[in-house]
Parts: C-alpha cells; structure tokens; sequence
C-alpha cells in the first residue's frame, strides 16, 4: 500500500509523544513493505525566504519536508493569521504535485501545524481517501488546547472573540520556528567537533545566526482588527468543522477527544475512537512491588511543566501535605521542564525533588524504576497523556485528574486513583490517603500487570487497527 502521512516536524528536531507516534507507526508500516512517504511542515532557516521542498529519506520513509511555511507556528500562544491556517497556495500546490506523482492509496493526516486545513480539501478533490488522527485540538482550537484566557475549558461553539484574546502573544512572523530551526543545526554541527571547542564555536555560530536572521518579517496575509479579526477566528472553526466532517475517517485518541469534537459540531459518523500507543511501551519492564513502598516515591514526568498540565494543581498539593504535617514518609520527584511561576514554591519544599529533563523513551525505564506512585495532573483535556501510559506499562498505578482521555486508562481500584475534582487539595488527600496506607500501591500494582495486555497496546496490533480503518475509508 501506498501511504502518504502529513504532519509536522521529525525528531529530534521537534521532541514529544505525537511526533513519537507518527513515527513510530511510519517505520512500523515500512517493515510491514509499505511504500511510506511524509509531507510536513519543518524547518526555518534565515536565508530562505520562499517555501520550497526538501527531499531526503529516513530509515525507508520518504521525507517530503516544507522548508519555509509561510505560516508562523505559535503553538499555545495560537495564531495571528487564522485565514492562513485555513487556505495556503504553496502548500497546497506542493500537496498536489506529490498527489499526482505518487498517487497514494491512502493520505493520514497526523497533525496540520504549520499546515492549512485545506490539504484536507486537495486530497479528497484528488479523489485519495483522507484519514486523520486527531491527537488534539487544533482544528478547533487556534491554541490546541481548548483552554481559555480564564484558565477554564472552552467549550464554546462562537469562540471568535475569545481566540482574539487567546492569541494576542502569538508570532507575527516566523521568528520562534527560526529560532528553534537554528539551534538545532549549531547543536548538530558542533557535536561533531572536540569537546574543548564545541562551546566557543555554538557561541560564534549563534551569533552569525542572529546577524542573518532578521526580525519582524510577517507571514503572509493581513492582520485586521476587532470584530474582523473575532469574525476570522469564527471562520476558522466553522470552515474546520466542515471539513473534518467530510474526512473519511477522524481517528480520536480517546472517548472523550470524540465527544468533544462531536459535541461542537463534527459530524459523529466519522469519528472512531481508537486509543493510541508508542513502540517503546510494550518493551517497558513492570515493576514488581511486592511490599508497601517506604518512603511512597510518587513521580510526575511533566506535571510542572506548565498551568495547562497542571503544575499549579501539583504546587497545590504538594503545599497542602507540608501544611498538614505531612514531612516522612514520601518523596515528590518532579521530572521535565518547571514552569517558572511554581518553581520557587517546589524549591522551597522538602519533600520534592526536581530532577530535570531526561532522554525521552531511552531513559524512561530506568527514570521509572525508582517510581511507585506517578501523578498525571493536567487541567486541560488533555487528548490521552502518553505518560500515563508509560507509567501503566511500567506497573506504577496513577492518579490522574479527570480530565480528556485520562479517565480512560486511570480505574479507580483497577490501575489508580481519579482526582475527580482536578484540584491541589483533592491531590494531595489522594496523596495522604496513599501514604497512610502503602499497601494500596501493592494491590494496584498487582493488578495492573494482571491487565497488562489490555492497558498496552503492542505498535503492531494498533497498525493492524490501522489497516482496517484504511481498508473501510478506501470503500
């Protein structure tokens, strides 16, 4: 089968669980004999002003990479240019060149950032069955998150006003990905120079970097403001809502990404909710913990990382043990970046430990070996949270906020415990109840080897799933 995937970035360039995904289901469809190929949004450099593609191949897949999008990623911080989010020339001519030359049977579309929805559109009038993973929310939501300047879940089906606040720190020109584009290339070629030049010469090549990239070069189309710019937001979401109703297939992560996605308007007969997995997992070692731990070692990989992911639920909690005497007895090992407005706070408290970034699937099982308890604190609805899954495959049960797909794998007495509140003080009288009575991890833990099966998922059965959802988009 021919199958063209679309998406953005490739690791390492860009890091995290959805490109771990695309990945891993690229390379596990080459072994299978596939012919794989990826168009994607990549990288910035500073003299190339024009979008262009870049051909090159990675482990049997065929890596289509557009060079210069003109459209500026923001990420969280949203959009400037909703319209440019919606049509794009260039990417989609690029789009239909590929199309015609390859002649897929099938496009799976991963993500569309650094994309226009309208690559939906050129593969179905090329007449190529479109599928597309919705991994979060982007189609709806310019900020991905459907999470609002409130810090509430937005939920709204007229959000052009609030996307208009929601994104007034977003890019005007493609500065971020530049800037993220050039410190990956420094760090690439110095890594192959000695050691004792390696920082003069990051420092020099960063410099010249600066020098040639020049700010404040906008994307292309226009900025407009009040009403016209909440009525292009609108656009925005009406426009995506209609297109991704007219997919073949929309795969949701979770129950709960589907119901969202039904409940503001996308037409449920395209949606299949199918949990996602990553190779790594299924070569994750369980812990056995056959006696209550003590200390209770609880570990969260990026639940400080930001407000959406919780870090002011896990400062919350961690505050309120310390205040209720709660000082033996456990340890709060904090993993990934930390977020700037709870730093201070975890520092000052002597139960948590921050222990910094780590290397990603390679370094997982070691990181979880000393784990017993892993918190999932996220107060966005969060897709699915691959770490909690990386938690379950290693055997440590979790507390998870009920929210997104979380609740999906998080079973109160079968795999952990639901903070059904989402709030620090509902964490911490989890966390308390756990250190009182350890032996709760050892019954969670058994059972969760017990289900192991179940709770994860092997790559090949999820690209067998893959198949079938082809196979049906194909008729």
């Amino acid at each position: 089968m021919r199958i063209l995937h679309v998406g953005w970035g490739f690791r390492p360039w860009r890091g995290g669980g959805l490109i771990a995904y695309a990945e891993d289901v690229m390379e596990g469809q080459v072994r299978r004999g596939h012919d794989v190929a990826y168009l994607f949004a990549g990288r910035r450099y500073p003299l190339v002003r024009s979008p262009r593609l870049h051909r090159w191949r990675r482990r049997g897949v065929r890596m289509l990479e557009l060079l210069s999008s003109p459209i500026a990623v923001g990420l969280d911080a949203g959009t400037r240019f909703p319209e440019l989010e919606l049509e794009e020339p260039a990417t989609e001519a690029a789009l239909r060149r590929i199309l015609r030359a390859r002649r897929p049977d099938v496009v799976h579309v991963q993500e569309l950032t650094g994309l226009p929805s309208s690559v939906l559109e050129v593969a179905r009038h090329e007449s190529v069955p479109v599928v597309m993973t919705l991994q979060d929310y982007q189609a709806l939501c310019p900020t991905l998150k459907l999470y609002d300047s409130h810090g509430e879940i937005c939920l709204r089906t007229q959000p052009g006003a609030e996307c208009v606040i929601c994104c007034r720190d977003a890019p005007a020109d493609p500065v971020v990905m530049r800037g993220v584009t050039t410190a990956f290339e420094i760090e690439r070629v110095t890594a192959r120079l000695p050691a004792r030049t390696r920082a003069a010469a990051r420092h020099a090549l960063t410099r010249v970097a600066q020098a040639v990239g020049k700010p404040g070069q906008p994307s292309a189309g226009a900025t407009s403001g009040g009403a016209d710019r909440a009525a292009e937001y609108q656009r925005r979401r009406d426009v995506n809502l209609d297109r991704l109703s007219r997919v073949d297939a929309l795969v949701a992560m979770s129950s709960r990404v589907a119901e969202i996605h039904a409940g503001l308007g996308v037409d449920p007969d395209v949606l299949r909710t199918v949990p996602l997995t990553l190779a790594h997992l299924d070569r994750l070692s369980p812990r056995v913990i056959a006696e209550p731990p003590a200390p209770v070692r609880f570990v969260t990989l990026t639940g400080a990382q930001s407000e959406q992911k919780g870090a002011q639920v896990l400062l919350a909690a961690a505050e309120a043990l310390q205040a209720v005497g709660h000082t033996r007895g456990y340890v709060i090992d904090v993993y990934g970046p930390v977020d700037s407005g709870v730093r201070g706070g975890l520092e000052r408290l002597p139960a948590v430990r921050l222990r910094g970034s780590y290397a990603g699937a390679e370094e997982i099982g070691s990181v979880l070996d000393g784990a017993d308890v892993g918190i999932v604190p996220s107060v966005w609805e969060e897709a699915l949270a691959f770490v909690g899954l990386e938690l379950l495959a290693k055997g440590i049960p979790v507390i998870g906020n009920a929210r997104g797909g979380i609740p999906d794998y998080t079973i109160p007495g079968q795999t952990g415990w639901l903070n059904r509140s989402c709030s620090g003080a509902e964490l911490a009288e989890i966390m308390a109840g756990v250190i009182a009575d350890p032996g709760q991890v050892v019954r969670l833990n058994r059972s969760i080897r017990e289900r192991r099966d179940e709770l994860v998922k092997p790559l090949e059965r999820h690209l067998d799933e893959l198949d079938e959802i082809y196979a049906d988009a194909a008729r």
